[in-house]
């Protein structure tokens, strides 16, 4: 028996070749000699017949002999020149797979690389080739997917780029959550250059929403919101947009302080222009501004000062007049008739800042001498005189019978 992968004779109860490790088939029977093999002992028995017919010369016995030793290791060459052409064949494949795999390897690389500088069509067509060469290969499925989801987000970012250029930032910044949240969920080391993207596009983003939100800001607080946002983002756009919002802080204080400076609001106005230096600190307009109130305020508190005493002076003033000489004598008569009688008549006004009731007029009569004969009162009417209105008086003295001379002494009233 002869082993039917490498031609080694095989033991008779072998179950592997000792040569090759081969299994050897239990209905394997002993080889049957191969055409070539009958065709070789044919010709050596031909020629061992002839020579035994006729005798030859030394040399052809010598070369009988070759011939015989030739074709007798026929059966063992066989094995050997089969081998060798199956190992030739599968060298020959083995180099023709290597050299598949070493340029769908090159082609991998270089898509991986193009993939990386955001070439994502070069990559896609490197690895289609690569597919074409290798079409099982799975990891080449992987990276080719992989390329086209990075080439979508890539055009998703334009949009959101365009939409941000038309200042229409609040449909980017939704454009933007979804394509993070996609993003978010890519384990491919090629996403990873997407987050420094996203992280960029935020920023302008919460920039531009609040660039175009300043014209609409009018106090210092809301600036103030404004400002603590842009806090916790470092880019230049940031810090442009943080100088414009100082600047407008500093203008919408100013023109607020200055009507409340008007307003005789000095307390109001300080706080107004110390708000703002929080975060505008030693801002020379704004100081300057500061101490223009103060100025202002301790003028205007030094002149309330001056009217307030001018004022209870005033009052003091009007207070004794209407104590002491809130009605002015207008007219006043007497004549004693034929009968003897004193009559008494005149009027008043009130010249005092309110009114005045139960206005009293008292008098004397003394003689022609200035002997003193009499003294005497009366009530001016209405009871109750307004200020500036008159107001009217009589009395009578009976039985003098002489001519007098008569004086008003003193007159009594009410403030009302």
């Amino acid at each position: 028996m002869f082993c039917q992968n490498c031609g080694e004779p095989l033991n008779e109860k072998a179950r592997f070749c000792s040569n090759c490790g081969e299994k050897v088939i239990e209905q394997a029977i002993e080889k049957e000699p191969s055409p070539i093999e009958v065709e070789n002992e044919t010709m050596v028995e031909s020629e061992v017949a002839a020579t035994a017919e006729s005798p030859l010369p030394q040399q052809n016995e010598k070369r009988v002999k070759r011939i015989q030793r030739t074709f007798k290791k026929g059966p063992l060459l066989i094995p050997v020149i089969s081998l060798l052409l199956v190992c030739s064949g599968v060298s020959a494949a083995y180099y023709h797979e290597t050299n598949k795999n070493e340029e769908v390897l090159h082609l991998q690389q270089a898509a991986e690389q193009a993939a990386l500088s955001g070439e994502y069509s070069k990559a896609e067509e490197q690895l289609e080739q690569a597919l074409h060469i290798r079409p099982a290969y799975s990891v080449l499925e992987q990276n080719l997917e992989a390329v086209r989801r990075a080439s979508v987000y890539t055009a998703e970012l334009a949009a959101i780029t365009d939409q941000m250029r038309k200042q229409e930032f609040l449909d980017a910044e939704a454009s933007l959550f979804s394509l993070k949240e996609a993003i978010g969920q890519e384990v491919d080391p090629l996403f990873e250059g997407f987050s420094e993207l996203l992280t960029a596009k935020e920023v302008t983003i919460a920039v531009g929403k609040i660039k175009q939100e300043l014209s609409e800001l009018t106090t210092v607080s809301q600036l103030a919101d404004k400002l603590n946002r842009l806090a916790t983002l470092s880019t230049e756009e940031a810090a442009a947009v943080k100088e414009q919002i100082l600047t407008k802080m500093v203008q919408i204080s100013s023109e607020q302080a200055q009507q409340q400076l008007e307003n005789k609001q000095f307390s109001a106005a300080i706080a107004t222009i110390n708000q703002a230096l929080e975060y505008v600190r030693d801002h020379q307009t704004l100081l300057s501004f500061k101490e223009k109130i103060e100025q202002e305020r301790n003028a205007f508190e030094q002149a309330e000062q001056n009217r307030l005493e001018q004022a209870l002076e005033a009052a003091a003033q009007e207070e004794l007049q209407n104590q002491t000489a809130a009605v002015e004598v207008i007219s006043f008569d007497y004549e004693v008739d034929e009968f003897g009688d004193l009559y008494v008549s005149g009027e008043i006004k009130n010249v005092a800042t309110k009114d005045i009731s139960a206005v009293t007029i008292e008098y004397a009569v003394y003689d022609v001498e200035g002997e003193h004969l009499y003294d005497g009162s009366t009530t001016v009417y209405p009871y109750y005189i307004g200020r500036g209105e008159p107001g009217s008086f009589e009395d009578t003295v009976f039985y003098l019978f002489e001519e007098v001379d008569v004086e008003i002494e003193n007159i009594s009233w009410y403030v009302e």
